[in-house]
């Protein structure tokens, strides 16, 4: 960089122009559409406790048709169980020298206020993380300090999730032993195409009569999104409608059900293929903190390094609830800055209490099309 002995007249005489609308553009983080409608639609608030307990029905009573005079089965038998699943803690911290807010970046020279630059980067960092996280798990080593997502919720103990991962467990409560009632069989297209049959024996897969009780929301990634438009969308099986949850995120209709996309679920944009997996900074940063600088890269699992996922959901009150503190900070909200040490840092977070309950059952994931 040339010094100050050589400015030419123009610069001499001429003030710096900053834009300052928007003064700081995003080129890093993404929009979610399931992030925002499960804080607008599912959020229920967690008052306190040691765990979040779903209570289910998991058997059937004895009953049916019988003969006059007929001694009845009466036993009485356990039908409902409860599925626990402990609060995770997320946060983002914002540091800073005291002398860069209080002398250098403040009056009308300074085109970004930095203090608030850099809260608000901080929860957008936090939003991503959290729609990152929903997709995957929080059960097995090096996933332990994030929700019991997508990944691990939507299997059925036997069949691989998207992440190469079984779980024969959910809310701690064995698979196995209450089968069907917390199984959901993920389905793996293997690098084939998405077909519509596929799409809505999925659908079907997790219909339990019309109304409430049938999916609302189908999640996919950006290149699903296409590959489903442009395979069926000619066909005239789908029609462009908008999810309303706070602000407009456009997607397409079936059955009913509105298909979005997301960069932040799993597929060719977070795995590289390229860049293995380290291609989304969001995500490198959310895992290596997230593992303790373990897991450093998102995982491929079971996906090609071109193929998607697809996540159908009844995203609806009880069969999916976002829980989160009703704690004025550990609901998301910011603890102010304090001083660091000896020294003129202070440090300010913004903290998050939260967890992702589902019914198995009310859901299905379709993973594996690159096409």
């Amino acid at each position: 960089m040339p010094g100050l002995d050589n400015l030419d007249q123009i610069n001499v005489t001429t003030r710096r122009y900053i834009r300052k609308n928007p003064a700081l553009v995003d080129a890093i983080f993404n929009q979610d559409p399931l992030n925002f409608f499960l804080r607008q639609n599912l959020k229920e608030d967690f008052s306190g406790g040691t765990t979040i307990n779903e209570n289910i029905i998991t058997d059937v009573m004895i009953g049916g048709g019988y003969a006059k005079g007929k001694q009845f089965n009466v036993t009485q038998k356990q039908t409902e169980r409860q599925a626990r699943f402990d609060v995770k803690l997320a946060q983002v911290s914002v540091p800073l020298y005291m002398e860069d807010f209080r002398v250098f970046n403040k009056g009308p020279l300074a085109a970004v206020s930095l203090l608030k630059a850099r809260v608000d980067e901080a929860y957008m960092a936090l939003g991503a993380f959290v729609s990152i996280g929903t997709y995957m798990e929080g059960i097995n080593a090096n996933y332990v300090n994030n929700v019991n997502g997508l990944a691990e919720a939507i299997n059925d103990g036997a069949t691989a999730s998207w992440n190469g991962s079984t779980y024969t467990t959910y809310g701690q409560l064995t698979r196995a032993t209450f089968t069907p009632s917390l199984d959901s069989v993920p389905v793996d297209l293997a690098g084939a195409a998405i077909e519509y049959d596929t799409l809505d024996s999925g659908y079907m897969d997790c219909f339990y009569g019309s109304g409430e009780y049938e999916p609302n929301l189908i999640v996919t990634t950006p290149k699903g999104y296409s590959y489903v438009k442009s395979k069926f969308q000619t066909q005239q099986r789908f029609q462009d409608t908008k999810l309303e949850v706070g602000v407009g995120f456009r997607g397409m209709s079936f059955n009913g059900a509105t298909v979005v996309a997301s960069r932040y679920c799993p597929g060719s944009h977070l795995t590289g293929p390229a860049l293995a997996g380290t291609a989304d900074k969001a995500a490198v940063m959310f895992l290596t903190e997230t593992s303790g600088g373990v897991v450093v890269a998102y995982p491929f699992g079971n996906l090609g390094a071109t193929e998607e996922t697809l996540w159908i959901l009844n995203a609806r009150k009880p069969f999916l609830n976002y829980y989160v503190s009703n704690d004025e900070i550990f609901g998301g909200g910011f603890r102010d800055f304090i001083p660091a040490g000896n020294n003129t840092i202070v440090i300010g977070q913004v903290l998050l209490a939260h967890q992702l309950t589902l019914i198995p059952r009310y859901h299905k994931q379709i993973y594996g099309f690159a096409s």
